[in-house]
Parts: C-alpha cells; sequence; structure tokens
C-alpha cells in the first residue's frame, strides 16, 4: 500500500509484489538444515532496495508515536520510562498499536 500511495505504478507494484512473494528460508549448521519455512514479511538480505523500501515503510512512525522513538539504519525503537510498569506496558501497547495501524494504511 505505502508502494501505491508513493506513486508507483500497476507494472512496479506486481513486480515487488512477485519478487517478495512465497519466498523461503532455512537455516544450515555445519550441513544440518533445519525445515524449510515461508517468509510472510520483511525484505530479502542484502536485497540492493531493502534500505529505500525500510524506509518508505518507516517514514510516518514519528508522526503516530507518542513516546521516544529511536531510528537507525534497519532499526527502530519505543523507549518509554516510568516508575510503574503497567503505566509503561500501556504506553508501549498503545504505540505499538498506533504504529500497527499506520504502516497497514
Amino acid at each position: 500500500m505505502k508502494l501505491e500511495v508513493a506513486g508507483l505504478g500497476r507494472d512496479m507494484l506486481r513486480w515487488f509484489t512477485s519478487y517478495s512473494s512465497n519466498r523461503q528460508q532455512l537455516v544450515d549448521v555445519s550441513g544440518t538444515h533445519s525445515k524449510t519455512a515461508y517468509i510472510t514479511f520483511g525484505v530479502p538480505q542484502g536485497y540492493i532496495l531493502g534500505p529505500l523500501l525500510f524506509l518508505m515503510y518507516v517514514n510516518d512512525m514519528s508522526a503516530v508515536v507518542q513516546n521516544k522513538l529511536l531510528l537507525y539504519a534497519d532499526d527502530s525503537a519505543i523507549l518509554v520510562s516510568g516508575k510503574n510498569i503497567c503505566m509503561v506496558e500501556k504506553a508501549l501497547s498503545e504505540d505499538l498499536s498506533t504504529v500497527s495501524q499506520s504502516l497497514v494504511n
């Protein structure tokens, strides 16, 4: 949805969808392989457009987070401090819920 809002045409959207869907991964430890699992979200590691897609995905996070937001490279963190753990949990939950909704819309 974010790519569509950014103005990408139908052909480019289909290409991104095709490239990022039905991807699988497994873990190889000294020749022993895990079961193959489908990747349902994220950008493939080493993907040249990964940093750009990440930035497009999180570019509006700062507008919806009420607490301290740290963004660095391909990582983000919401920081909340307080003396009451229930209030800290509530503040984090509210921010995460808001972020989740904004990333989908």
